[in-house]
């Protein structure tokens, strides 16, 4: 056999081991250990692992098997994603960029809490939070009130003797609406509906609030030195849920506990990254 039938044996042999391996499929693919990355560029490397999961998609996506174009045009865009990763380091972007600092800082979030993710919460653990917590997962009282007010207008004694005119009628069986037109017309309007104790603090601010609160439906509250004059509050309507069982806000309990647990492992992260590195502080006093 001469030389140039030989070298074709050779290249036939050749194309014939290239066709075999290129058919070979990904997971048979992924056992090759000889190589620990895919490329480099400088100081930084694509692993092969990382290149095999990536191929190992597009394979998925595919219905033809996976050609040495697919390879390469894989390997390519993962070198060209570092390239551009590695340009905008150099630029300052993650410094600078505030998008981009962003983006960096939110996915470590969901890498730091993904963990809790696998660990399921026993009904003890569920109980005991719902136990230490009640008060976060009952409804919040509500009240219906309304509010005399009457102004000193310059003169303290004037918005005293009215208010206690005005409570002696409510005392004598007077409704709050026959008494309501002896008030200022410059009193703040009420909603009359059921309002949340904190909507109520707004209205009347917190020490009447807790006043109100305190009363029952259909009583009112005695003059009551404000500034600028004197309060009567009625309290009309008043809502106390009752407390709920474990059963009936379960959903509720589960997502608050694993907000709660989700919140605790970032800040306990967060703290050892501060022991982790040396951290110098010049805040300006």
């Amino acid at each position: 056999m001469d030389k140039e039938k030989l070298y074709t044996l050779i290249l036939s042999v050749g194309l014939i081991i290239g066709a075999l391996l290129a058919g070979l499929s990904i997971i048979q693919e992924s056992n090759i250990t000889n190589f620990k990355y895919a490329a480099k560029i400088e100081d930084t490397s694509i692993s092969m692992d990382k290149y095999l999961v990536q191929l190992e998609g597009l394979a998925k996506d595919k219905k033809s098997p996976i050609s040495q174009k697919d390879k390469e045009y894989v390997l390519e865009r993962m070198i060209e994603e570092e390239l551009l990763i590695k340009r905008a380091l150099d630029l300052g972007m993650l410094e600078n960029n505030p998008i981009a600092r962003g983006t960096i800082v939110q996915q470590m979030i969901k890498t730091i809490i993904a963990e809790n993710m696998r660990y399921e919460v026993s009904d003890k653990e569920l109980n005991e939070f719902f136990e230490e917590n009640i008060g976060f997962f009952t409804k919040s009282s509500r009240l219906r009130i309304q509010q005399l007010y009457f102004s000193d207008e310059g003169t303290e004694n004037s918005s005293f003797e009215d208010a206690n005119r005005a409570y002696d009628l409510l005392i004598s069986g007077s409704s709050f609406v026959e008494v309501s037109n002896l008030g200022s017309d410059s009193a703040l309007k009420i909603p009359n509906s059921l309002m949340t104790l904190s909507k109520v603090r707004e209205y009347i601010g917190p020490s009447l609030m807790n006043l109100a609160r305190n009363l029952q439906p259909g009583t009112f509250s005695q003059p009551i030195k404000v500034p600028g004059g004197h309060k009567i509050i009625f309290l009309l309507e008043k809502e106390m849920p009752e407390q709920p069982n474990l059963d009936q806000v379960r959903d509720v309990v589960l997502a608050e506990y694993s907000k709660r647990r989700d919140d605790n492992s970032l800040r306990e992260y967060l703290e050892n990254l501060k022991n982790w590195y040396d951290i110098s502080r010049n805040l300006p006093e």
